[in-house]
């Protein structure tokens, strides 16, 4: 089975090597590129090192989401048949490859998902102290229930709008029955979301202006009252 996986990636030294690794776990045999927007860290190196293709791109050091709205609606189309899968790198989806075989009998063209918010608690900017695979606090994100996962050879566009939480596919449009879980992989730790918020916040000048991206924030009393009020209200998710 073809599955060709790319990847959104700025400065995600960090969770890389997890999202590689679970996505190679799940596929095997898939073929991964990171979309980098010529990140500041290790990221290219690390893709690299794990056997991912690595296409750079730019925008003038800022977040800029008509430029990521571009790749994710272009950047698959080389590929001409199999399953895509276009994703942020914090976006893990709960399918493998008996999951897409079943679909592909089905005659479904595109999956939907379920938004879940993983919370972690690691106290480490590294992650090191916990295992993300084992993660199973979460609350419901309506918002992350992309259309992540497509059959290329059944769709001609997928429009996505910015962020990616709609879009308006053009194609043979045949949707799964089933809702997978799409876990975003953001909320691992306090001081991990309290960097990772204030460093995109800091990238965001410019998509505040146009009243885009006005969830990363800098003020970090925010974010901590957000992270603990997740974890008083969260479910546990039976893996």
């Amino acid at each position: 089975m073809e599955v060709s996986i790319f990847i959104l990636c700025y400065n995600e030294s960090v969770l890389l090597p997890h999202t590689i690794g679970y996505y190679r776990k799940k596929f095997p045999s898939c073929i991964i590129t990171i979309l980098d927007n010529f990140s500041s860290d290790n990221s290219v190196d690390i893709g690299l090192s794990l056997g991912c293709k690595v296409y750079l791109f730019s925008s003038d050091n800022i977040q800029h989401e008509g430029v990521l709205r571009h790749y994710r609606n272009n950047c698959w189309k080389e590929v001409k048949k199999g399953w895509i899968i276009m994703i942020d790198m914090d976006e893990w989806l709960c399918i493998d490859e008996k999951d897409l075989l079943y679909e592909f009998e089905q005659g479904t063209s595109i999956l939907n998902f379920k938004g879940l918010e993983m919370l972690g608690e690691s106290v480490m900017l590294d992650l090191s102290d916990i295992d993300l695979n084992s993660i199973n606090k979460y609350v419901e994100n309506p918002i992350m229930g992309k259309n992540a996962c497509f059959l290329r050879e059944k769709i001609i566009e997928m429009n996505y709008n910015p962020g990616s939480h709609s879009c308006i596919p053009v194609g043979t449009l045949n949707y799964s029955e089933k809702k997978y879980n799409l876990k975003h992989m953001n909320k691992m730790g306090l001081l991990y979301t309290i960097n990772r918020m204030t460093k995109r916040y800091e990238r965001n000048e410019y998509m505040r202006s146009k009243k885009l991206n006005i969830h990363y924030s800098n003020d970090v009393e925010k974010i901590k009252k957000e992270y603990e009020d997740l974890l008083l209200n969260c479910k546990l998710l039976d893996h």
